[in-house]
């Protein structure tokens, strides 16, 4: 498994997660499809996406970015955590070419996570991962 993702921490130290850059998986059919031979590409599954939830994925309550602004020629989405609710944080990973995502529990305290993308190199549709940001 290659490393994570470069990440900055800044103010209060927190061990803020960060997503595999790529993961390896083992899919099969669930059935043969008559007449045809199933092939496995050996190609790791980059990270393609990243979605910060209210409370555990299984809820589905995702949030969308408080603000999206662009600097230089790349993207920069940030959410804002409230320190006031109960329900914790949760951040998923996602890969490309695989229903296969990661999800953990961001630290306590966590007020902020930024990510920044390149618009301009993309991975299945969506804009390349460049950098995750959380303090």
């Amino acid at each position: 498994m290659a490393a994570g993702l470069f990440v900055v921490l800044a103010g209060e130290a927190l061990a803020a997660p960060q997503c595999p850059a790529e993961v390896e998986t083992q899919q099969q059919l669930t059935a043969a499809i008559p007449g045809w031979r199933d092939l496995r590409s050996k190609t790791p599954h980059r990270v393609s996406q990243v979605t910060f939830y209210d409370g555990q994925p299984s809820e589905q309550v995702s949030l969308a970015p408080d603000a999206t602004r662009k600097v230089r020629d790349r993207e920069v989405s940030t959410w804002q955590f409230a320190s006031t609710s109960e329900r914790r944080t949760w951040i998923e990973c996602g890969y490309a070419g695989t229903s296969i995502s990661l999800a953990q529990e961001l630290p306590a305290g966590t007020k902020s996570c930024s990510v920044t993308y390149n618009p301009k190199v993309r991975l299945s549709g969506l804009p390349r991962i460049e950098q995750l940001d959380c303090k």
